[in-house]
């Protein structure tokens, strides 16, 4: 048995270290799963598709015109909808820097994910319990979890890459599914 196995939690806390780039990938992979076409939408655009086909069958000469604009209307609502909108937030999200993570150091206790933070000749001391969290994210690049303390909300971004250094991911799943419960998809 190895340390690891031992003991599920972080014995020193580990760098955390979260790139701009993995900042980017975060947003946009969080905006995506917001840009979701509703049921409702889904619904206007399949009659107004069949209403249109339905008018080009049955009414004759030019009339038929306003049937072949409203089909292509839901044709550029979807390409808007799916590429422009992704291009529009990509080029709003480099307008504006991201904040640089460093000098952080993350451990996993029991009763929460403990940072630690170098203030001058201090260091700083902040935790966030497990119940002060309430939503998270698993996907295949990183962990994402939402909390609120003090009337104050932030989130962990946690690439998968910092479990390979003794930060102890499935430790972090099991608290979360118990205080949180299952992840959210994106």
């Amino acid at each position: 048995m190895t340390a690891k196995t031992l003991y599920a939690y972080t014995l020193q806390p580990v760098n955390y270290e979260v790139s701009e780039a993995e900042q980017r990938n975060a947003q946009l992979m969080i905006w995506r799963s917001t840009n979701k076409i509703s049921l409702k939408a889904w619904a206007i655009m399949g009659a107004v598709v069949v209403l249109a086909l339905l008018g080009i069958a049955l009414i004759k000469n030019y009339s038929t015109i306003f049937c072949w604009v409203a089909i292509v209307c839901v044709i550029v609502y979807l390409l808007i909808r799916k590429f422009g909108l992704e291009w529009y937030v990509k080029r709003k999200m480099n307008e504006f820097p991201t904040q640089e993570i460093k000098g952080i150091r993350l451990g996993v206790q029991p009763h929460g994910l403990v940072m630690r933070q170098q203030m001058g000749a201090q260091e700083g001391v902040g935790t966030v319990g497990w119940k002060d969290m309430y939503e998270w994210y698993n996907t295949p690049e990183f962990l994402l979890i939402n909390f609120k303390v003090k009337d104050q909300q932030g989130a962990y971004i946690l690439p998968k890459r910092m479990d390979s250094r003794n930060f102890p991911f499935e430790t972090i799943r099991k608290h979360l599914r118990e205080s949180v419960g299952e992840p959210k998809q994106i």
